[in-house]
């Protein structure tokens, strides 16, 4: 294995990386090496189909590179393509695409699936660059369910670093979902960036789940007059976890409209960030923005931070945000306790309502009940650990 060179990480003069633990993600990807060798016997068809929660159309990458027996993208209309491109250049990670053609309406969720295996004989940590580009035409409209899964590994963990391109023409409709359920070891960090056209929209949704480090980055460009946004996202986590949500949402044209509704689950001495920029540009009319980040944190050394960004540059604008941190309600704990529901069965049914009000938006059936499994498996996690642990006292005043 060879050492890969690496792309320079910002500083904490940065305030979008505020929150990120930037020291450490430095000396990890110092530390992590170019993957090499064929694709590892414990990633199957079958392991690609629990991950994904469906059989399809998708497109498989292991460890960075494009694995073809585990791809199936043979079965689609005319107007819809799923291919694999090395536009990159220069010898870099090869770059999956996903287009649909003008006026092409497309239901069925396309799959680009990533996953990050650790290197059984080695000690470091393995480097997989994923890149995607997501192009709809004019009045195009589909379904893109991006999956970054992994596996644990016994000597060594993995490193994911993402990048993913959006551009949506006029009018077009596009349903993103971003699923990241990473080995609990794994580092991933990760950026979406969304370009929007005249009156289309984007309904991104963002699972986080896994990783002992992972980083969200969203960035969304509302370039054409009458795009919309809705941007919602779950992020769970325990342990030692550090999780970072970081959006920014451009409002460069007149009559855009945005909505942010973010929820976190924070427990044991995990702790989650969220940060959300509205950016509102000079000389643009008629912006809608909303912004929302709700936590439960459920142990007094978990820790949620929570901070809005507002950027007005304009006047004629309706901004607002809002930001609350809290723990379960106790008089609803004790009434499902009252009726004989165990203790962590009842925490972990508080902990999956809150996070109910993400879910059940999702549109897509299929999808929805993938989702919804889960957060109700991380729930019933997080609720355990929680109850099982010796925990300290909560202070009177929690923050």
């Amino acid at each position: 294995m060879s050492v890969t060179a690496h792309a320079p990480i910002p500083t904490e003069r940065d305030e979008r990386w505020h929150y990120a633990p930037l020291d450490e993600i430095n000396a990890r990807m110092e530390r992590s090496v170019a993957p090499c060798g064929d694709v590892p016997t414990s990633v199957t068809p079958m392991l690609i189909d629990a991950m994904v929660g469906a059989t399809g159309a998708r497109l498989v990458f292991v460890n960075g590179m494009h694995t073809a027996e585990l791809s199936d993208c043979h079965q689609l209309p005319a107007g819809v393509r799923c291919d694999v491109s090395n536009t990159s250049g220069g010898g870099g990670p090869p770059v999956a695409t996903v287009t649909v053609d003008e006026g092409v309406r497309f239901e069925e969720p396309l799959r680009v699936v990533h996953v990050a295996v650790p290197d059984a004989d080695a000690v470091k940590s393995l480097l997989s660059r994923a890149r995607t580009i997501i192009e709809l035409g004019t009045d195009a409209h589909a379904v893109v369910v991006e999956t970054f899964g992994g596996l644990d590994g016994s000597r060594a963990s993995t490193m994911t670093e993402s990048s993913t391109t959006i551009r949506l023409g006029d009018r077009a409709e596009l349903a993103y979902y971003r699923i990241q359920i990473e080995a609990l070891d794994a580092t991933h960090v990760g950026h979406t960036l969304i370009d929007q056209g005249a009156d289309s929209s984007v309904g991104m949704t963002s699972v986080t789940l896994g990783g002992d480090i992972a980083r969200n980055a969203i960035h969304v460009h509302l370039d054409g007059p009458g795009a919309r946004a809705d941007l919602a996202g779950i992020a769970v986590t325990g342990g030692h976890q550090r999780h970072d949500t970081v959006v920014t949402i451009d409002h460069a044209a007149s009559r855009c409209t945005s909505n942010q509704r973010f929820n976190g689950v924070v427990d044991d001495h995990g702790r989650g960030a969220f940060s959300g920029e509205i950016v509102v540009q000079p000389g643009t009319t008629g912006t809608d923005a909303h912004q929302s980040s709700r936590n439960l944190v459920l142990d007094p050394n978990a820790e949620a931070d929570a901070r809005p960004w507002l950027r007005i540059l304009a006047d004629d604008v309706r901004c607002t945000h809002g930001a609350t941190v809290g723990r379960l309600d106790d008089d609803a704990l004790h009434y499902l306790r009252s009726r004989g529901i165990p203790l962590v069965a009842a925490r972990a049914m508080l902990i999956d309502a809150f996070l109910r009000n993400v879910t059940d938006s999702i549109a897509h059936e299929a999808v929805r009940a993938h989702v919804a499994a889960l957060v109700t498996s991380a729930a019933s996690e997080a609720s355990e650990a929680s109850t099982r642990a010796t925990r300290p006292a909560w202070p009177v005043e929690h923050p």
